[in-house]
Formats: C-alpha cells, structure tokens, sequence
C-alpha cells in the first residue's frame, strides 16, 4: 500500500458509521463525499449534516496534506484529486489557492462548528439532525466565532477605571504624609 492511501486519516470513522453514511453502500457513499468536497473546495464554508461533513473534513485535510507534500506533477497526488474531485477547475484551485495558503501551516485546514438543533422542524422526535458548519481556514468570510469584544472603553468601565486612579493617588499621597 502507498503512503498515498485515504487510509491514514488523522481521525478513523468507525465502520458502523461508515455503514449508516448512506444507504447505497460504498459506490454511493463515495459519490456523497466527493460532492460535499466539491462544495467545501468551490465555497469555502458549508451546512450540513455532521456524520457526512465530518467524514469529508478528513479527506479533504488529507488531499491538502498530500497536495503541499507532493505538489501538482506528483502522478499518485493527481490520481487521488481526480478521483475525489469531480470537478476538474476545483484540482487546480486546491493547488493555487490551498496549498500556498498553507504552505506554512501544519495543520488542520478546516473548522468544524455544531450549530443548535432545531426542535419542532421535523415531525418525529427521533429525527433531530446535528448539523454543523464546515470551513477552510483563513477564507475570506467573516469569522463564525467573532472576536472577543473590547470593553475598556464602555462608560461604567471608564469611569471604575478613573476611580482606581484617584483611589491609589490618595492613597499615595496619604503615605507620603504619614512618614
């Protein structure tokens, strides 16, 4: 077995979750992945559900991998981007856009976020979906988890801060008296 194999995932999905992916076996649940990469590669950030996008996460980490590793011209690494990518423009954005984005990273490429479940959308109780957000790192969409927010400059904040101040300059000036 090459080193290229889709076998050495960073994370295994076991078989019994393999086996629930889809209902078509192997061929179909193949023809999922590779239409979900195709979709992470093209948009950069998708919804869905989180046994297939987890699964796809991984085999679109492990395409980066081998594409920064063995670049364009290295026939086992375009064997594989023909396979899992159906379509062809998508190879050539992995190669010019993925690989020197993180070309100094070592990884993971992707984010994962879980959404909130929504109750009431379906009408069986047993058929709540985990979904979650499925992104490549440093793309150009605005962050899903903002910025931690800056409050120091917030009124009540201001104004404990300036009472501080005054507090340790009476107390200096009171110690200063004192000796």
């Amino acid at each position: 077995m090459s080193n290229l194999s889709t076998k050495a995932l960073r994370v295994t999905v076991p078989h019994a979750l393999r086996s629930k992916l889809t209902v078509g076996g192997q061929s179909e649940r193949h023809e999922k992945i590779k239409s979900i990469l195709g979709e992470l590669f093209r948009h950069e950030r998708i919804e869905g559900y989180i046994r297939t996008h987890d699964e796809t996460r991984q085999y679109a980490e492990r395409l980066i991998e081998l594409a920064k590793k063995y670049g364009d011209r290295h026939v086992g690494t375009m064997q594989l981007m023909d396979y899992w990518i159906a379509d062809k423009d998508l190879i050539h954005k992995v190669f010019k856009v993925f690989v020197p984005r993180y070309a100094n990273t070592l990884g993971p490429y992707t984010n994962a976020h879980r959404l909130p479940i929504e109750y009431g959308k379906h009408e069986h109780i047993f058929k709540q979906r985990q979904n979650i957000v499925l992104e490549m790192k440093n793309n150009p969409y605005p962050r899903i988890i903002p910025d931690p927010r800056n409050y120091s400059n917030i009124l009540t904040n201001v104004l404990l801060n300036e009472a501080r101040k005054e507090y340790r300059n009476e107390k200096k000036l009171s110690e200063k008296t004192d000796i």
